[in-house]
């Protein structure tokens, strides 16, 4: 597995205000075996925020397609459903974990079974005044940053492929520049959100040790230390500041995804 090289940055959609729809749902279910058919192209479901309730559950907003039944499930199989609004737009409480919290989440209408690209992670997390900082983890790709306040260099990825990736966010539509140990590697340009995502052009792989990656945007520039490792399992772990998640990917092996 690889990260695809690229000098233009596609970007994580605009975050929206989300109205409550439904109530929390628990449910042991199996997943239906359906698939997506020819009638039309449909979008993906999307989490758009997160946020932490007095209860210390997750709040999780986003949007799928109106009226669709939305499933949010657990590694081990529990799984929360809520209906989303005339507008697509849902909400759901959920439980946090004691190592950080994962979902997959998909809606399902007239047969059809939609998964969002990536899986939900959230750290654990309890002010309720601060957003956590939740990411979207994305296979082969940079994870997406989820909270408002995340840095210039707020979320790295790489694998025992040797490839890497970094995201962030600073002003919308602004070029950043993009340094590897105090090297220029390349240059992009953050979306209307502000969000930046760029594949690093490492070369000869990686090795264990540390990487320094750079990032500048206008006049802030902020540098983050990645330890590199080969994981052998699933797991996330705090290491200083920083959570490393180590989870599966559908074409086999593990990818890191480092959260500052």
């Amino acid at each position: 597995m690889g990260f695809k090289l690229s000098n233009v940055v596609i970007c994580a959609a605009s975050v929206v205000l989300v109205s409550g729809c439904g109530d929390k749902a628990p449910e042991k279910v199996e997943v239906a075996d359906y698939v997506a058919t020819n009638r039309g192209y449909v979008k993906s479901p999307e989490v758009t925020s997160v946020a932490v309730t007095a209860a210390g559950e997750l709040l999780v907003t986003g949007a799928a397609l109106p009226e669709a039944r939305v499933r949010l499930t657990t590694p081990a199989g529990q799984a929360y459903g809520v209906t989303a609004g005339s507008d697509g737009r849902f909400q759901a409480s959920l439980p946090q974990m004691s190592g950080g919290s994962f979902y997959d989440l998909a809606f399902e209408t007239e047969g059809r079974l939609m998964r969002a690209e990536g899986r939900l992670f959230v750290p654990p997390a309890s002010d309720i005044g601060a957003p956590p900082r939740s990411v979207l983890l994305r296979p082969g790709a940079s994870a997406l940053p989820l909270w408002p306040q995340a840095g210039l260099v707020a979320v790295v990825d790489y694998d025992a492929g040797g490839a890497m990736a970094v995201s962030g966010r600073t002003d919308p539509g602004v070029m950043v520049d993009v340094e590897i140990d105090g090297q220029p590697a390349l240059e992009v340009r953050s979306g209307e959100n502000g969000v930046y995502t760029a594949a690093l052009p490492v070369r000869g792989g990686l090795s264990n040790g540390t990487v320094t990656i750079g990032i500048r945007a206008r006049d802030r520039f902020e540098t983050r230390q990645v330890s590199l490792r080969q994981p052998s399992a699933e797991g996330a772990s705090l290491m200083g500041a920083a959570w490393y998640v180590d989870w599966a990917i559908s074409g086999g092996g593990l990818q890191t995804t480092v959260v500052f």
